[in-house]
């Protein structure tokens, strides 16, 4: 009678335990830890399900991509904890030994986690956590990981053999005079993008043929061929491209870059991808302070973010200096400065072609000079001279044993 009891009370527990969406913290837990690996004690065997390559152009609603068994009579039945793909949970549901997901929900994270939409075949590892629960009532925990491969959906945007193109606030979503992106690498482009707002500014990607010979497509026919994101105003970087009769997606949402700033923006056409990241530029004063040296990179800007820049000194004259960014360095066309020759203005526009030097009100006194490089403009603000001086200013930490000379 006791052990019609016992038995009839674990094929309870089997039976609670085929969801995916439990926790388990209590009988699961490990009574007891055999030497060596607990699978291969009790002939536990994981392996590819028998959709465990998933075609997602002719997959089923569900696909079946694990199994699990055990030839030792001692192990009453398995109970699955966990299943991940790259650290990410992956909803499951477990009958029969079996780990079955959507079919749709293992692309979505297939494609995230290896950021590619490409239809080719994407090989992950997928990570289980399980517990062998055996006749004595013991419960001994197993880890696995398996092997699987999805294909996406075949119906991607073929590449445009003329590039790509960028609308977006920063040049006013203007057709006639798009952003236009360099090829880097076959299949990938890349552009330098300034935004002078600490808001958000949105963009979307076009291919570049509507805008062949300066023209000014009509937005219907840009609809058709834009591609944004799976959510409205996404700063994710990296992140997935959408597009025009999307298989997965229903529309095409806006991704937008927040802050002002220069940003790197990479279109992966390839993996159907894309990611936006700061770009910040290196800055340096050439003039008075450093001779007018062609090569003395001593007086760099400090960099504020939001792409503005900050240096702070005694100025040697009011007539003192220009601003070179670090791909430009002694390159004097290239050089950043005033409209007006010798302008002593508090604030001002910079400009680099045919730029002027310029310079603090006071010669000789203490300034701040801050330059915004999105709003291409400076402004000088007189401080107080410093009180303290040090003879040296050094870097101590683990490297030298912090040591103090």
């Amino acid at each position: 009678m006791k052990k019609h009891i016992l038995l009839g009370g674990m094929l309870l527990c089997a039976a609670a335990f085929t969801s995916c969406n439990e926790d388990f913290k209590d009988w699961a837990d490990p009574q007891s830890n055999p030497q060596g690996d607990p699978a291969a004690a009790y002939g536990i065997t994981v392996a590819p399900g028998s959709q465990a390559n998933v075609v997602m152009d002719n997959a089923t609603e569900m696909s079946q991509i694990i199994a699990v068994s055990a030839d030792q009579p001692e192990v009453s039945f398995i109970v699955l904890k966990n299943v991940t793909i790259s650290d990410k949970k992956l909803p499951y549901t477990y009958e029969n030994n079996i780990i079955s997901v959507k079919s749709e929900q293992l692309d979505s994270l297939v494609e995230a986690v290896t950021l590619d939409r490409s239809a080719t075949p994407h090989t992950v590892a997928v990570k289980a956590e399980w517990s062998a629960v055996l006749a004595t009532g013991e419960a001994v925990p197993f880890e696995s990981e398996t092997e699987i491969t999805l294909t996406p959906y075949s119906s991607t945007p073929e590449i445009d053999p003329n590039g790509y193109v960028m609308l977006g606030n920063w040049q006013d979503w203007n057709r006639s005079n798009p952003t236009r992106m360099e090829e880097v690498e076959p299949g990938v482009y890349q552009v330098l993008v300034t935004t002078n707002t600490d808001g958000d500014s949105w963009y979307k990607f076009y291919p570049a043929t509507p805008f062949a010979g300066g023209a000014e497509p009509d937005w219907s026919l840009l609809d058709e061929v834009a591609l944004g994101c799976e959510k409205a105003d996404d700063v994710t970087s990296p992140n997935l491209l959408v597009w025009f009769e999307d298989p997965r997606f229903e529309k095409i949402q806006t991704p937008v870059i927040s802050g002002a700033g220069q940003w790197m923006v990479t279109l992966d056409m390839n993996k159907l991808s894309y990611k936006v990241e700061p770009k910040e530029t290196r800055y340096y004063v050439v003039g008075g302070p450093q001779g007018w040296s062609t090569e003395d990179k001593t007086c760099m800007f400090y960099a504020l973010g939001s792409n503005k820049y900050t240096y702070t000194t005694k100025w040697p004259n009011q007539w003192s200096l220009k601003v070179w960014d670090q791909d430009h360095f002694g390159d004097w066309g290239a050089c950043w400065g005033s409209v007006v020759d010798g302008s002593t203005d508090a604030a001002g526009i910079l400009i680099n072609s045919n730029s002027q030097a310029f310079g603090p009100a006071e010669s000789g006194g203490w300034y701040t000079l801050v330059i915004d490089m999105g709003a291409k403009s400076y402004e000088w603000t007189a401080i107080d001279e410093p009180t303290t001086t040090y003879t040296a200013i050094s870097v101590i930490g683990g490297f030298n044993e912090w040591k103090d000379e």
